[in-house]
């Protein structure tokens, strides 16, 4: 038989959008320190909720007068807002990466906008609360990162990937935790191993560049 080779789609396909294991394994290089990780998994649900605050605000986007009978009632109960738009949309993307995952958390990132939801119609000081979440939240991340974990946030490499992905990363280290598909996570950690060597290969490669640089700098 000729030896098979590997075709361009097929190297695209297994970093794409819609790659499981790339995903969490690019996020998931950026937040191995456990301290680091136990910042995200407090944070991030904290700056998702206050977030979602601020997105309720645009109120209903569109109107559902006319909608058939459930639709106009479940309309009621979670307003077509910016943030409950955006969960669903979240959602679909996390069920297209994995269907029983995205399934099981769906519910909870959807009651999380609609909580936000309550949270901005009921309260006269919901943007002050979810200002000082942001902030305090945002703070100890940087500070998981900057101290424990030693490498900067997925945000300065891919802002969206980094937005999207961090929610489904806290959602995957509590499933993760309770036994869900361990094969995977065995997996994702070989990845991560893979990815933060070679991450520390470059440094070090720059380290050397900056040093010699420096010396050629101070003979002259």
């Amino acid at each position: 038989m000729a030896p098979q080779h590997s075709r361009p789609e097929d190297s695209k396909q297994s970093s794409g959008v819609f790659n499981l294991k790339y995903q969490l394994a690019q996020y998931a290089s950026h937040h191995n320190n456990p301290v680091n990780i136990g910042i995200h998994l407090t944070c991030i649900p904290l700056i998702l909720w206050s977030a979602l605050i601020f997105a309720a605000k645009t109120g209903p986007l569109f109107q559902t007068l006319r909608a058939p009978g459930f639709l106009a009632r479940l309309s009621k109960i979670f307003p077509p807002n910016a943030g409950i738009l955006t969960m669903m949309a979240y959602c679909l993307y996390y069920i297209k990466l994995d269907k029983v995952a995205g399934l099981l958390t769906a519910p909870l990132f959807i009651g999380l906008a609609k909580h936000a939801t309550t949270f901005n119609a009921t309260r006269t000081d919901a943007t002050k609360v979810a200002t000082q979440v942001q902030i305090v939240a945002w703070g100890a991340q940087f500070i998981g990162h900057g101290v424990f974990e030693g490498r900067a946030p997925k945000l300065t490499e891919n802002l969206l990937q980094a937005l999207v992905l961090a929610p489904y990363f806290v959602a995957y280290e509590v499933l993760f935790a309770l036994g869900y598909r361990p094969h995977l996570k065995a997996e994702l950690d070989k990845l991560v191993e893979a990815d933060i060597r070679e991450w520390k290969a470059r440094r070090a490669t720059q380290t050397m560049r900056y040093s010699s640089r420096r010396w050629w700098w101070q003979m002259e």
